[in-house]
């Protein structure tokens, strides 16, 4: 992959300085203006420069002749990049051997532009294979020939016209040709992966415009000078900042991955009441600390401009339901009424980013149970066709917003009326993540309140439509997906798939295997990448679930050696991390990960990844698991009839209990209270030893 932070930086630069030279200098002479057009064509080639050089990096997404026509643009705007410098030079030494050296340049340029078309369909110069390859033509120096003879002859201009021009100008010029020609050696020899030409050339263009085109050339350096300082002031808070919130995500998701996921098997296992009571409470914390980080890390997105919308075909009718499921059990356990209106003309199939549709409708609902503690909650969606707007309103009978509050409404990290909401668990940014994205989707969101009679939110986003046929009667929708969701829930058993859980934390290792203890699935765990390694040298699994964050050897690291090993071919390895920040799941499956799961791992989720990478053929159905779940209890009572009897006399409850536990194993126990119960017993039964307290 190309590394384009030069090229960029130099954007910016280039940018600037011209932006300076039309505000400060709007008179300018022929040679400024020249120079000008010049910078200008070099501010052009780096923009194409980061561009094409981003396409080739992902050119096997992109079809080679967009990348062959991206690339050629390339080459023919850094040729008028290179004519645009012959011009300014021209301007600079007047005379016949200046005009010769245009007229031969102007002819040179238009050749090499009727051969960089005609290669678009021959090849002869560069072209791109199906896979996105980067391949040079039988004619690839070509591309360097324009640049050799543009900087011989103006190497030769400038000596033969040494003694007509100011020493400033000579040693300007006679400098930007070296920085030139270093910045080519240095990426064509030296750092070929990495974009210096370009950079050198604004570079160049600044030494020239200090000594030679602005008479105040010190104020320009000085206030260029602050620019960079304060960029990099920016940038090294912003790194700062990233590689905080990394950081926390990563420390805060381990333990927690330990904390729900032991919580959950307390919650499947224990039938002490007040236990599942605690246990309860502590999932309940759980989620409320997850929401948070996650609110604060999609704030850094959205900051950093780093959130991206991932528009999806999507039925919007099951997008409801998940709210409703989420949200209805929670207004009625606060005793609120729950009261939901769908306009029954809602396109069933909407196109656009369904996950934060769901989150903006989530963040108002549960911000309007939250402050309210009696009276209702009513949802109102309907869908504007005229302007493609998808409108969600939702009003609350709770406590209301001081009108002098109403600006910091959708402001980061406030709440409002502290001393009435200390209780209130949040951060204050949810309304101010739900703003940002409303707008990311091309809507607005307006809030409207009485103080201590309740608030109403309505957000509007823009969304395309893919079937026009109406929604309908939604509450039928929701009751018969709700009285099927009560009849059957997808279970995973797969008795006969092995997979390999590799984890150097035996506490994380425990959760998960304890997670999946239901499913039947034979679990081999590895506490490093080496063993991991060794263990698929050895035999094959239906999937590997690889942590990344290990000492010795990293996942990404493990995986690298699976594949050039080639141990797990067409195994699917999963990858499992703390790292949730922005773009995490997509530079992993860019790694050759199959899948992601984000600590703490939630049973749902891993199952869903699970019944992606396990074998269909292992999975059983509900019909062949109540089979096995039969013929198991029928298994299970031959062996109790066959076991032999173990008849213990005993008055002691405390003894009697004893006796079961040690022997239970391998004995039927019967215990009776007294050695006549004892008779009766044997008179009707086959009895193999007969315990009696002393």
């Amino acid at each position: 992959m190309y590394n384009i932070f030069f090229e960029t930086a130099a954007i910016g630069f280039i940018a600037v300085l011209l932006l300076y030279l039309y505000i400060e200098y709007p008179n300018a002479s022929e040679s400024n203006m020249r120079y000008r057009q010049w910078v200008a064509w070099i501010l052009a080639s780096d923009i194409v420069d980061v561009i094409t050089s981003r396409m080739t990096d992902y050119g096997s997404s992109i079809p080679s002749m967009v990348n062959i026509i991206a690339s050629t643009v390339y080459f023919l705007v850094s040729a008028f990049c290179f004519l645009s410098l012959a011009k300014y030079l021209h301007s600079l030494v007047k005379g016949r051997q200046s005009d010769l050296y245009m007229s031969f340049l102007n002819k040179l340029v238009i050749i090499y532009t009727v051969l960089m078309v005609i290669n678009i369909f021959t090849g002869w110069v560069f072209t791109y294979d199906e896979t996105g390859e980067y391949i040079h033509g039988p004619i690839y120096f070509i591309i360097f020939v324009l640049q050799i003879i543009v900087n011989s002859l103006s190497i030769l201009l400038l000596f033969s016209n040494r003694k007509n021009m100011e020493k400033r100008q000579l040693a300007a010029i006679w400098l930007f040709m070296l920085i030139i020609i270093a910045g080519f050696v240095l990426q064509v020899v030296l750092f070929p992966k990495t974009l210096l030409v370009f950079y050198m050339f604004s570079i160049a263009a600044m030494t020239v415009l200090f000594v030679i085109e602005t008479p105040d050339y010190i104020k320009l350096a000085d206030a260029l000078n602050e620019v960079e300082k304060q960029r990099q002031r920016a940038d090294v808070a912003n790194q700062a900042k990233s590689n905080f919130l990394a950081n926390m995500s990563h420390e805060i998701r381990t333990p927690m991955n330990a904390i729900i996921g032991l919580d959950e098997m307390i919650l499947r296992e224990s039938i002490d009441p007040k236990a599942r009571k605690y246990a309860g409470d502590i999932r309940s914390a759980g989620n409320t600390l997850l929401s948070i980080i996650n609110d604060i890390l999609d704030l850094s997105k959205i900051e950093s401009g780093k959130m991206e919308l991932v528009p999806v075909e999507y039925d919007f009718a099951s997008v409801l339901n998940d709210i409703v499921n989420m949200t209805m059990k929670k207004a009625r356990e606060k005793g609120l009424s729950y009261e939901l209106s769908v306009d029954s003309d809602i396109p069933s199939v909407l196109f656009g980013d369904e996950i934060r549709i769901r989150q903006v409708i989530l963040n108002l609902t549960n911000n309007a149970i939250k402050y309210t503690e009696k009276g209702s909650i009513h949802i109102a969606i309907s869908f504007d066709k005229k302007d493609n707007m998808l409108i969600c309103s939702v009003r609350d009978t709770g406590i209301g917003i001081k009108e002098e509050d109403m600006d910091k409404l959708f402001s980061s990290f406030q709440r409002l009326d502290e001393t009435k909401n200390r209780n209130i668990e949040g951060t204050g940014l949810g309304l101010n993540i739900t703003r940002q994205l409303v707008e990311m989707m091309g809507g607005s969101i307006t809030a409207k309140s009485t103080y201590g009679a309740g608030s109403t939110f309505t957000a509007g986003m823009k969304q395309e439509v893919i079937d026009n046929t109406p929604i309908g009667d939604y509450q039928k929708h929701l009751a018969k997906a709700q009285a099927e969701n009560e009849i059957y829930r997808p279970q995973l058993v797969a008795p006969h798939a092995k997979i390999l859980i590799v984890d150097d934390n035996q506490m994380n290792l425990e959760v998960i295997t304890e997670l999946l203890k239901d499913t039947r699935m034979k679990i081999t765990t590895a506490d490093s990448g080496q063993e991991c390694i060794e263990l698929l040298s050895l035999g094959t699994y239906d999937a590997v679930l690889l942590d990344q964050m290990m000492p010795g050897m990293s996942g990404t690291q493990a995986l690298r050696i699976i594949k050039e090993k080639h141990l797990a071919d067409n195994t699917p390895i999963v990858v499992l991390t703390a790292d949730a920040i922005v773009g995490a799941k997509d530079s992993y499956i860019r790694e050759g990960f199959t899948d992601y799961l984000s600590k703490p791992v939630m049973y749902p989720e891993l199952e869903a990844v699970l019944y992606k990478c396990i074998p269909a053929g292992k999975i059983l159905t509900s019909e062949e698991l109540e089979e096995e779940n039969r013929r198991n209890e029928a298994a299970k009572a031959q062996a109790e009839a066959s076991r032999p009897v173990v008849l213990v006399i005993s008055d002691s409850t405390e003894r009697l209990n004893e006796a079961k536990g040690m022997i239970a194993d391998e004995y039927k126990v019967i215990c009776v209270k007294d050695e006549e119960h004892c008779a009766r017993y044997m008179e009707k039964h086959d009895v193999a030893y007969v315990i009696r307290e002393k």
